[in-house]
């Protein structure tokens, strides 16, 4: 089932196709025992994508929180990602909600952690979430044919910024490094781990990595609505430690956080 414009509509008569014709903003939510983590921080990139756009709209006004529940209670949905989109054309504003395929990283995953590769793209106006069909399409054949996890883009300056749909972090000397805006999306749970980096004074350099320097780093790992804060063991050739100390003291801070949230 989809909600158009918050009225229920069959799946079949839907297709993601017609996303790709004018700005489609949209933001993916995790619903966790039957209620979207984390909204607020959701809902302030959503304002965030619409400001950066240059589009004058009142968010508050579109009651996204209560569509999103009328969805979970329609579907009675326990845990999944739903996905927002609100489509601007010429001819006006629609909103879709529905619920999409997940891809949870299975438990050992988060003990030996997982593989990932590197591309040379970047993301036009990093800090709006919006639609981009063949950067998605690129990536997507990239985790099929090396069979890996997630795609780590790497920029003109030879730098990693993101994951094709996720944040990264490195750690060299007990300091974790990650790209600072405008360079990525603002990730929810990149702000999650910055929060409590900063609760437990744990230190956080903002600076993109450059490939060259990957070697000297330690350990790394993505966070993002449905990894969560995993660990990375490869990226391209090099491998790194997915137990190192510091990962796991940040790993346990946020699954806690997360636990007492809901």
């Amino acid at each position: 089932m989809i909600l158009f414009n918050n009225q229920p509509i069959d799946n079949s008569a839907f297709s993601e196709d017609i996303l790709n014709h004018g700005l489609s903003i949209y933001e993916v939510c995790r619903v966790f025992r039957g209620k979207v983590i984390f909204l607020d921080d959701n809902l302030a990139r959503l304002a965030n994508s619409i400001k950066k756009s240059g589009i004058e709209l009142d968010l508050s006004a579109l009651r996204v929180g209560e569509k999103l529940d009328h969805l979970i209670q329609l579907e009675h949905i326990k845990e999944g990602n739903i996905k927002y989109v609100l489509r601007l054309t010429s001819a006006g504003m629609d909103e879709y909600i529905y619920q999409i395929p997940h891809s949870y990283p299975r438990e050992e995953a988060y003990e030996e952690g997982v593989d990932t590769a590197t591309f040379r793209a970047m993301r036009q106006n990093a800090e709006v979430k919006y639609i981009n069909t063949d950067l998605r399409e690129a990536t997507n054949a990239i985790i099929r044919e090396k069979n890996v996890y997630e795609v780590l883009l790497v920029d003109n300056d030879g730098c990693l910024t993101e994951g094709s749909r996720s944040n990264t972090f490195f750690i060299k000397d007990n300091t974790l490094y990650t790209a600072p805006l405008p360079y990525v999306l603002p990730g929810t749970s990149r702000k999650r781990v910055l929060t409590l980096c900063q609760e437990n004074r744990i230190p956080v350099i903002e600076e993109k990595v450059h490939l060259d320097e990957l070697p000297h780093f330690d350990a790394a790992f993505i966070t993002g609505t449905s990894p969560l804060v995993l660990p990375i063991r490869r990226i391209d050739t090099l491998h790194f430690d997915p137990r190192h100390p510091l990962l796991r003291q940040v790993m346990e801070s946020y699954f806690h956080l997360l636990e007492h949230h809901t």
